[in-house]
């Protein structure tokens, strides 16, 4: 791999441990200042949550594509990143990383776990920190799949999960079965998104149509 460069622009207004800042990455903009724990303002994101951030992410990236390389069933994976604190002097204690396994095998418990310190080991992001940091794994939950059910609600879900779930319940079923979706808009954008990639694979017929609640029956072609 050719050497990589990677650029933010941080911004810091105001005085002292009162000030707020931002952070921009690619084409997003964080507000961050210090921790009110810290006699901070407390507002947007921390130094330390943004750390904790990139462990997080490098893990379970590092972590989705050791599942698969190892054959383990997985549909989603979450990851809670805990972090320690402590002063004087304020230095950073411990990591600790809880993964979620969803769409597993609770049978494969132990493999899943092996697994899971293996991503720890890999990802150099944390590989960077392990040195003066305590970085390690907590006990791998595993869920089964859902079963797939005549009504998906993703309502409560925050967008950037919900055609994830939506995907992965659409490719659970079987040729002619069907799921009733239930948006709170229309979810059009997915109607074309599911074509682009799965081709005529499933009908489309609206059942509800606003002005708060979208319902749409969809079903796998034979």
């Amino acid at each position: 791999m050719e050497d990589l460069t990677f650029e933010v622009m941080t911004r810091w207004s105001g005085s002292g441990r009162e000030a707020v800042g931002t952070v921009e990455t690619g084409d997003q903009v964080l507000a961050w200042s210090v921790p009110s724990g810290m006699g901070g303002r407390g507002e947007g994101s921390s130094p330390e949550e943004l750390l904790a951030s990139a462990v997080a992410t490098c893990y379970t990236g590092t972590l989705s594509s050791l599942l698969s390389r190892d054959g383990l069933p997985w549909e989603r994976v979450q990851v809670k990143m805990h972090e320690t604190v402590v002063g004087q002097p304020t230095r950073i204690d411990r990591l600790l990383a809880t993964p979620n396994i969803l769409g597993g095998d609770p049978g494969r418990m132990e493999e899943y776990q092996r697994t899971a310190e293996l991503a720890r080991d890999s990802c150099f992001i944390g590989r960077h920190l392990r040195g003066d940091v305590a970085y390690e794994v907590g006990t791998v939950t595993v869920e089964p799949g859902a079963e797939v059910k005549g009504e998906l609600d993703v309502r409560s879900l925050p967008p950037a999960q919900r055609h994830q779930l939506i995907f992965s319940t659409l490719d659970q079923l079987e040729a002619g079965r069907a799921v009733t979706l239930v948006n709170d808009h229309d979810p059009l954008p997915l109607r074309y998104q599911l074509e682009a990639t799965r081709g005529d694979g499933f009908t489309w017929d609206y059942l509800e149509q606003g002005p708060k609640t979208w319902k749409v029956k969809i079903e796998r072609q034979a």
